[in-house]
């Protein structure tokens, strides 16, 4: 079985080279589908295939990535942003997840941040990943990277473009991940956002996409936006325990402590093994100055994600409020142990 990696880029020149280097191996074709770059992307790419072509930006992400599957010869797709990687130790096991019954294969999507306020944040140290020294810590979301090089597979969405719609077949699951440094880069990172919220305006039709376009709004502190947003997904759909939690989340931001509550116990009764639940629960509670329910729920996020040192930095604050100094001093010490950055803000007597 062969593999055609299907790219899209404009202006990568930062990340392009270290993301095809940890590939060239694994794949046996490279697709280059640039929409305008003004910088040095396409001689780059031009150092590992003499495929690329060029596409006319038409605000519409899925156009292009259509685009570079016209130009794929190979059994399966593998598709990356070229601030991504896939380290060489999982080569062999992305080879072998060829062979199995599936059309599409989801991955872990590593989205490396040094903030570790970041939902579902997980520290670095000690990490199997030597692509992960580059930050503090991650997130983790599931993404659908790989599939079957089929004529009816596209992908559909002007912004978020996915193949997931057009699969007829099953989907298989893996925990080797993808490499994501895009959101180290926080000037880019705000253009991107930035992007994505006008592009999001123009896609709003359904449920998810109000969801993703209230995220968004959020993620731009454009928070009425994102309420009133929110509350559409949910109006389209009531059962999406994500739209419950990050409209309680807006809401706990903007200190309506009563109503983000509301949300956030909703979101809960939907799911209740989604640790930043519990972390935006414990957050709410010290606010109130009820730390035992804060404690409670502090201590749940972390049995869910025990690598989650904010959640440890927020205990330890709670048992200093209280008292308990002891408590206090090991969730420090824990945090600071996940999060070395935490010793320039927590003082341990």
């Amino acid at each position: 079985m062969t593999i055609s990696l299907c790219m899209i880029t404009k202006n990568e020149e930062e990340f392009l080279e270290q993301c095809l280097n940890s590939v060239k191996e694994l794949v046996n074709e490279i697709i280059i589908v640039d929409t305008g770059s003004t910088d040095q992307t396409k001689e780059i790419a031009s150092k590992f295939t003499n495929y690329i072509y060029d596409f006319t930006w038409c605000d519409d992400f899925s156009a292009a990535r259509n685009e570079s599957l016209k130009h794929a010869t190979k059994d399966w797709i593998l598709f990356l942003d070229a601030d991504e990687m896939i380290s060489k130790k999982d080569h062999s096991k992305i080879k072998e997840l060829l062979k199995i019954d599936a059309t599409g294969i989801l991955f872990i999507h590593r989205n490396y941040t040094n903030d570790s306020n970041a939902s579902q944040w997980i520290s670095s140290k000690g990490d199997f990943y030597p692509e992960s020294k580059i930050a503090t810590g991650w997130y983790p979301a599931p993404v659908l990277r790989l599939f079957r090089n089929q004529p009816h597979i596209k992908f559909a969405g002007i912004v978020h473009e996915s193949v997931e719609k057009s699969l007829d077949g099953k989907l298989s699951t893996t925990t080797i991940p993808i490499h994501h440094y895009g959101r180290l880069n926080l000037e880019k990172l705000k253009q991107k956002d930035e992007l994505y919220e006008e592009l999001g305006k123009k896609k709003a039709q359904d449920f998810y996409s109000y969801f993703e376009l209230g995220r968004q709004f959020a993620a731009n502190q454009k928070y009425d936006q994102a309420i009133e947003t929110l509350e559409k997904s949910i109006e389209l759909k009531n059962n999406y325990f994500e739209s419950w939690f990050m409209l309680g989340s807006v809401l706990l931001i903007k200190n309506e402590l009563e109503l983000a509550l509301s949300k956030l116990r909703k979101a809960q009764t939907l799911n209740q093994n989604y640790g930043p639940i519990y972390a935006n629960l414990g957050t709410l509670f010290a606010k109130k100055k009820d730390f035992q329910k804060a404690i409670k729920n502090f201590s749940k996020a972390i049995s869910i994600n025990p690598n989650g040192a904010n959640c440890y930095k927020n205990l330890g604050l709670c048992y200093h409020q209280m008292n308990d100094k002891e408590n206090a001093l090991l969730a420090f010490k824990k945090a600071i142990e996940l999060n070395p950055e935490y010793q320039k803000t927590i003082k341990i007597n």
